[in-house]
């Protein structure tokens, strides 16, 4: 039997060389070796793909700025085959992340995995130990419920493994979300209330760089505020969201001990302060008529 090839579809704008060399290198040290590229550039300003010569690679390019949904939607419109992998610019998946999507796809139309902040400074420790993007250093399963039988109700895309088939049913992701962030918790809401099984596998590993900075670290929360806007406009009911961020601070708590509890009590506040601060912007944004539809 021919082994199922993976369509792997990367967003990209105004990637950083170094992001998009450890990317290539990543899949190219892949254990699963059926698989294609197609990196969506999202019409960049400064973008050099030359790196990219493995002939599994492929880069189309947007006409104009759209987000990375809209450029996730054109990246699997323009994959070859029915199981699609979704990562970003800034992730690497490890070397048996393909093998493990491959193996849940046989079985399941949608997948996620572990995806871990690779640390490098005490500032982008603190942030991981939140458990953001995806799992941060607390490990996705601690920031977001995961039943005895493995599945679970949320997905992030840069470390999401699909069927078409299921993608396509499910409308793919929102493109009128105008921040990145937001459109694969919808996404994966609508995966859940459709009945469609989301199987997390803590083996299918994507490394996410960390949030190096403070001042990056704010603007990223206000864009999670302005993203939440407009997750609370397609999941009206978001049911017992509160409770889930309390259980995932105090795993936060249990797992920066002593030393760092403080700091990371610190970040939580800030994170809670300014991502407020972004929806009460969008909101009003929206009363003034300066938001796009949604």
């Amino acid at each position: 039997m021919t082994p199922q090839c993976i369509s792997v579809v990367v967003p990209s704008y105004n990637p950083r060389p170094e992001h998009l060399r450890a990317l290539y290198d990543a899949l190219l040290a892949q254990s699963w070796p059926h698989f294609e590229v197609v990196v969506v550039d999202d019409a960049s300003s400064e973008a050099d793909y030359a790196l990219l010569k493995d002939p599994r690679f492929r880069v189309v390019r947007q006409e104009r700025n759209r987000g990375p949904a809209a450029a996730r939607n054109r990246g699997a419109v323009e994959t070859r085959h029915d199981w699609l992998f979704f990562t970003d610019t800034d992730c690497t998946p490890a070397p048996d992340c393909l093998e493990h999507a491959a193996a849940l796809l046989a079985a399941d139309a949608i997948a996620t995995g572990d995806t871990r902040t690779r640390v490098e400074t005490l500032f982008g420790r603190c942030v991981a130990l939140l458990g953001f993007p995806g799992g941060g250093s607390l490990g996705f399963h601690r920031v977001w419920r995961v039943d005895a039988q493995g599945y679970t109700r949320s997905f992030s895309s840069c470390n999401l493994a699909i069927r078409k088939e299921a993608f396509d049913t499910l409308g793919r992701f929102n493109e009128t979300f105008p921040v990145p962030g937001g459109e694969d918790t919808v996404l994966a809401r609508l995966a859940a209330d459709s009945g469609i099984g989301i199987r997390y596998d803590p083996g299918q590993v994507v490394w996410h760089v960390e949030k190096p900075d403070l001042a990056g670290f704010l603007r990223w929360q206000i864009v999670r505020g302005r993203g939440n806007y407009y997750i609370k406009r397609h999941v009206p009911e978001v049911g017992g969201y509160l409770k889930l961020r309390v259980w995932t601070y105090k795993n936060s708590m249990a797992s920066a001990g002593p030393l760092l509890a403080l700091p990371v009590t610190a970040l939580w506040v800030l994170s809670v302060l300014f991502q407020t601060i972004g929806y009460r912007l969008e909101a009003r944004k929206r009363r003034v008529g300066l938001a796009p539809p949604s």
